[in-house]
């Protein structure tokens, strides 16, 4: 028997060993391999149900949930694979005939493999990463399958599945490439042509060629023979004609669909749909009998909203609005387990009351979709953006009805007002009684109802409406509820994401979420009718300035978000109407004045115009109005005092502070804004003070700081008194040359050559970002005469007015060169505020109405960049500057929560959270804290900490982001969370982090994972590691300072002394940190690519090797653990020499090592089946643990680095990836 195995090894190359190896491949290890691809698929078609309110996909397996869902099937798959192609594969030539043998023998005897399931294998490896949405590696194994057999039909067949692949990763141009080749053959397997035609239609979908696709899947359909497959094809075609529009073609699509006789889902909706693309001719009464029908059929109870979704749109079709909004509306109401047809109906209803301008119809509807859609519903950004504009319209109205009806009541005799309010208990009580008897979907359908019967205003919601039953509310908290938490189920700990990983005391999560003060929230108490009620008269106050502030926001809204200029100039002139003399008269004024211009009605526009230059002689508004070119001549002044502010600044600096005074009383003469003003100001007084004695120079300090308390010179002034006073500085140049004056100020850990010492653009442009910033819109000159430059700088400065009542700005325009220009607006204080600016006035379409049609493109740049740029009369290297270093920043700073605040109050927010008021020069005094307050002996478990110096912030969208941040990266280490408080900050601490080195590890990756912070806001926070003993001894002290400086010392300092790499000292440092700052998000795979650049294990991975299996030190079961290998090792690698050793890793962790394996083929075949083997771990239970391959020269380097997690990162790319 020995002899008959030895003789058809794959050494020898013979018919015998070869028939052999062909069929073990066939019939065992291939076939078990295919089985298990079967599996998946049929997974993948049981578990991926169709959603027919969109366009069904191509292929099931595109959904992003497969991956995981057929994970097991494709794992085993590619083993038995990798399997057959190691043990089966026959390169070795055959001995050669006497005489050479025939033409045939001779082609025969010239292939490179001689194994016929080989390529096969390599084709089903290939589909099985496919399936996991590994395209990279089943783009390698389909294209060495189309390189190493070009004449078998596999290749054929592998060249389909690399055009499925680049189009998955929308590499469009490789995907054409290989279309273009299968086309240009003449003998492509007809096989293979329905598969060929689904994957190129597949391709134009991608692309949204609708009309290529729709051509290719009818070529499809023609060859393909099973019914249900056909019907599904064809589905998509009528789905594919009804985004292009032709509702013809769509509807006899559908109808061929239900002809092929589908499953009753898809034949239903089929039929669904093509009534609902029924473009009106013919005999519409039939359709609509037939539907009625379907209607009153039981077993479509499920599928009623479509039908009455369907009836709506003959209808609408039909021109009967009102009717066709019964349908959606019915619809709606009877939507209960197909989510996506209440999300479609919600907003096609809310698209009609927004067309009919009912705007708080419209909102109620888009409301009820947004609970249900995400970003990938088509239209998504659109629906969101006038979702949320409705929102905010519709919240100013219903305060001012809100608080005019508490008004009302607080003006009410105490008589009257008890009586309204039993009677409103009453009501409440009854309503409460009546819902008990109610069925759980009646009173759903009753709560709809009567919610609509509010929201469409058919209920007392008007002006005299009763507040405290308008669900409007109720509405409003459920979406705000759904952006903070997300979707969660009924059931107990709903607010944590991840139950089994955060664990935080009870008493310490109830105090987070108690109120200041408790709110009655239960009706039936009479607290809860009178808590709102302005009783005095200070709250009454504070009510007609919200309904004067709502009333204001509500024209702005009408006239810039949705452009109804007969409401929003009722919302104004009521405003001042009810208000005469309130904040925001002269824009009111304005804005009716240009409302009514709008609108073409001379004689309304002409009274607010005159009422602005008689009442407001002085204002910009005024003098624009009386001189169209006001903003022109304004840029040109403007222009002028920037050059003659520079060069006083040029002169103050340099100490020649005669001429500082001459110039900046020109400058005074030129009646400068209040921007620039304090910094005149500042200039002068230094200068009088320096050329007279250190008395006057006192008073002179004194005077600025009372006059400018707040201003930003105004800290320096101050320092400077403080140094005057104490005698420490007598000679004011002694301030300019310690570095208090001086523009080059920069702290030496902020020096752009620490960061950037391999600049791309050479050191061109500053990284600086507390410069002075500009928002810049640059256009074409040549594009002038179409463009309507005073209307464009009009505008930005009616946007300015509107919502920055504190700041002034200039608008400018400046050429760059015989092609571009520039429109300026000067200035903002620093890259922050820049891109809080940026971000906000983008969002205002309304403000660029001027350059429609006009190619033009915006940005932000320092004062400095902005002289480069116009020294090198070009923006292209600084775009490439602004797309690196700013534009990532402008989504995340900005996001969408922040929408209902004014941009200036997010300027006032960041300002409060910057030291930029703080002196920068060097005297800094840091206390080291009690000596011997914390332990220098680190290296143990340890902790990471972020510490938010914010006691009224919520930590719980931040714990939710680092559970999933633990879960996905650091699942092994059972991490867990707890939120603390210790003086001014609060502390979320991340437990549980084995080792030091690991810490470090998890530390870069964590402070280089940006969006984790995003829940901060712009509060200010720190982050460090610390070990248990430490930890209590910072809260026990409150030393959190204390312990920065300690971490600094013994963590940070130490690491970079023990490092040959600087880098990473430099960007692990904690510092005072808000979320705007410049740290780059790092993506996973640019850290892995950096942490192998940086490795310092061997990648060359040739010579003997190791199994290492890293566990627990206490609560399992070792020597069962070792016991078990042991035994495995004897039944199957007797003769192996395999060795079992075990080694003390820390005081946390220990390693299980299997030694003797003579290379990494070994080793790996004998790792790939024994983590197969569940049963060996049962002696560790439910601990985690980790297990890996390693050689024996890295395994001494581990044992030196003592981090899992950077020799994990190697493993993963120089093993898993080879």
């Amino acid at each position: 028997m020995v002899s008959i195995f030895a003789g058809c090894s794959t050494e020898k190359n013979t018919r015998a060993s070869r028939t052999f190896h062909n069929v073990t491949s066939r019939y065992n290890i291939y076939f078990n391999a295919n089985e298990a691809v079967k599996e998946g698929v049929a997974t993948i078609e049981e578990r991926i149900e169709d959603d027919f309110t969109r366009i069904l996909p191509i292929y099931k397996e595109s959904d992003p949930s497969v991956a995981r869902m057929v994970k097991s099937d494709m794992d085993y798959a590619v083993v038995k694979c990798s399997k057959l192609i190691e043990i089966h594969s026959i390169t070795k030539k055959p001995k050669r005939k006497r005489g050479g043998g025939s033409r045939k023998y001779q082609e025969f005897a010239s292939q490179e493999e001689f194994n016929n399931w080989i390529d096969d294998s390599y084709l089903l490896m290939g589909k099985a990463y496919f399936y996991q949405h590994n395209f990279f590696a089943a783009i390698d194994n389909f294209s060495y399958v189309v390189r190493k057999y070009p004449d078998e039909e596999t290749a054929d067949e592998a060249q389909v599945w690399l055009i499925r692949a680049y189009t998955e990763m929308e590499r469009f141009i490789e995907a054409n490439e290989v279309i273009q080749a299968i086309q240009s053959y003449d003998d492509f397997p007809k096989s293979l042509e329905r598969d060929f035609a689904i994957a190129t239609a597949f391709y134009y979908k991608k692309q949204f060629e609708y009309d290529n696709a729709i051509r290719l899947l009818d070529i499809a359909i023609d060859k393909t023979f099973w019914k249900q497959d056909k019907a599904r094809l064809q589905y998509i075609v009528a789905q594919l004609y009804q985004e292009l529009g032709q509702n013809e073609a769509a509807a006899e699509a559908f109808r061929k669909v239900t002809k092929m006789n589908p499953d009753y889902t898809m034949a239903f909706n089929a039929m669904i749909n093509g009534a609902g693309v029924f473009s009106g001719e013919g005999n519409t009464e039939d359709l609509k009998k037939q539907l009625n029908k379907m209607l009153r059929d039981k077993k479509n109870v499920d599928f009623r909203d479509q039908i009455y979704y369907a009836l709506g749109n003959i209808f609408f079709r039909e021109g009967n609005r009102d009717v066709a909004k019964d349908n959606y509306k019915e619809s709606v109401a009877t939507s209960f387990k197909n989510q996506y047809q209440r999300a479609l109906s919600s907003i096609t209803l809310a698209d009609i009351y927004f067309e009919d301008l009912n705007y708080r119809g419209a909102q109620s509807y888009y409301d009820s979709a947004m609970i249900i859609i995400d970003e990938t519903y088509p239209n998504y950004d659109n629906v969101s953006a006038r979702y949320r504009s409705l929102t905010n319209l519709v919240d100013n109205i219903l305060l001012v009805e809100r608080e005019d009806s508490l008004q009302r009541v607080a003006q009410m005799s105490d008589v009257e007002r008890e009586a309204l309010i039993a009677s409103l208990m009453k009501e409440e009580q009854e309503r409460q009684r009546n819902m008990e008897n109610l069925t759980l979907q009646d009173a759903q359908s009753q709560g709809y109802y009567r919610s609509n019967r509010y929201r469409m205003g058919m209920g007392n919601s008007g002006g005299g409406g009763w507040y405290f039953y308008n669900p409007q509310t109720v509405s409003y908290g459920r979406v705000t509820f759904q952006q903070q938490w997300g979707r969660r189920t009924l059931e107990d700990d709903w607010r944590r994401s991840n139950k089994a990983t955060v664990s935080m005391a009870e008493g310490e999560e109830m105090a987070e979420v108690e109120p200041e003060e408790q709110r009655v929230e239960d009706p039936l108490k009479k607290e809860f009718y009178t808590q709102d009620l302005p009783l005095t008269d200070s709250m009454m106050a504070v009510s007609h300035e919200r309904i004067r502030d709502a009333l204001y926001n509500s024209g702005k809204i009408f006239k810039s978000e949705f452009e109804d200029y007969e409401r929003s100039a009722e919302a104004f002139e009521e405003l001042i109407e009810r208000y005469p003399n309130n904040i925001y008269l002269l824009s009111a004024y304005f804005d009716l004045y240009d409302l009514y211009e709008l609108m073409g009605d001379k004689e309304k526009s002409n009274y607010y115009r005159n009422l602005i230059i008689s009442q407001y002689p002085k204002s910009k508004f005024a003098q624009f109005l009386q001189n169209p070119n006001f903003f022109v001549e304004m840029a040109a002044k403007t222009d002028s005092m920037n050059r003659l502010y520079q060069e006083t600044f040029r002169n103050y600096k340099q100490g020649r502070y005669q001429a500082v005074q001459s110039l900046t009383m020109q400058m005074k003469r030129m009646e400068p804004d209040t921007v620039i003003l304090p910094k005149i100001d500042f200039m002068e007084m230094v200068a009088d003070g320096v050329l007279t004695d250190v008395h006057n120079f006192e008073a002179l300090l004194k005077g600025y700081l009372a006059e400018y308390p707040a201003k930003e010179p105004s800290p320096l002034a101050g320092e400077i008194l403080k140094l005057i006073q104490d005698s420490t500085l007598t000679d004011y140049q002694k301030l300019v040359e310690m570095g208090y004056i001086s523009e080059e100020i920069q702290n030496e850990e902020l020096l752009p050559e620490n960061f950037f010492a391999d600049d791309e653009f050479g050191g061109k442009f500053s990284y600086d970002e507390d410069l002075l910033h500009y928002f810049v819109i640059a256009y074409p000159r040549d594009e002038e005469d179409n463009i309507d430059l005073n209307r464009l700088k009009f505008d930005i400065a009616n946007y300015n007015i509107d919502h920055y009542t504190k700041i002034d700005f200039d608008i400018e325009t400046e050429y760059l060169d015989d092609k571009l220009a520039f429109v300026l607006v000067r200035s903002m204080t620093n890259k922050e505020n820049a891109l809080i600016y940026h971000g906000a006035i983008i969002r205002k379409a309304s403000v660029f109405k001027a350059l429609q049609g006009i190619d033009y493109m915006n940005f932000v740049i320092s004062s400095t960049n902005y002289r480069a740029v116009m020294q090198e009369r070009s923006t292209a290297d600084y775009m490439k500057f602004f797309v690196k270093n700013y534009s990532r920043f402008i989504r995340s700073n900005f996001s969408d929560d922040d929408l209902d605040i004014s941009p200036e109050e997010l300027m006032a927010r960041a300002a409060a959270e910057d030291n930029a008021l703080n002196e920068r020069g060097t005297f800094v005094t840091v206390n080291a804290g009690p000596a011997g307050l914390y332990d220098t002996n680190v290296d143990t478990t340890q902790n990471f900490v972020i510490a938010v110096k914010d006691k009224n912030l919520s930590l719980r969208p931040l714990m939710r982001g680092f559970a999933d941040f633990n879960r996905d990266q650091f699942r092994a280490w059972g991490l867990a969370l707890q939120a603390k408080e210790v003086g001014d900050y609060r502390l979320l601490v991340v437990h549980g982090i084995p080792a030091l080195n690991e810490s470090m590890s998890y530390f870069r990756r964590a402070i280089t994972t940006r969006s984790l912070f995003e829940p901060l806001g712009q509060s200010t926070y720190r982050n460090f590691l610390i070990t248990d003993d430490n930890l209590q001894a910072m809260l026990d002290e409150n030393k959190v300072e204390e312990y920065i400086v300690f971490f600094r010392d013994n963590y940070i300092q130490r690491r970079a002394s023990d490092s040959s790499t600087d880098t990473e000292s430099q960007t692990t440092t904690p510092t005072q940190t808000t979320t705007t700052q410049t740290a780059e998000s790092t993506t996973n795979t640019q850290a892995e690519a950096a942490s192998l650049a940086d490795t310092p294990y061997n990648q060359n991975i040739e010579g003997p090797h190791r199994i290492v299996f890293v566990i627990p030190a206490t609560g399992v079961f070792k020597d069962a653990f070792i016991s078990g290998i042991a035994a495995y090792n004897q039944s199957n690698f007797a003769n192996s020499g395999f060795v079992i050793e075990e080694q003390q890793l820390d005081q946390v962790r220990q390693l299980i090592i299997v030694k003797g394996m003579e290379d990494e083929a070994t080793a790996r075949q004998y790792f790939s089946v024994v983590v197969r083997n569940r049963d060996l771990f049962d002696p560790l239970g439910t601990a985690q643990y980790r297990n890996f391959l390693i050689s024996d020269e890295n395994f001494g380097i581990f044992l030196q680095e003592k981090n899992i997690t950077e020799y994990m990162d190697f493993y993963k790319q120089v093993y898993l990836n080879k």
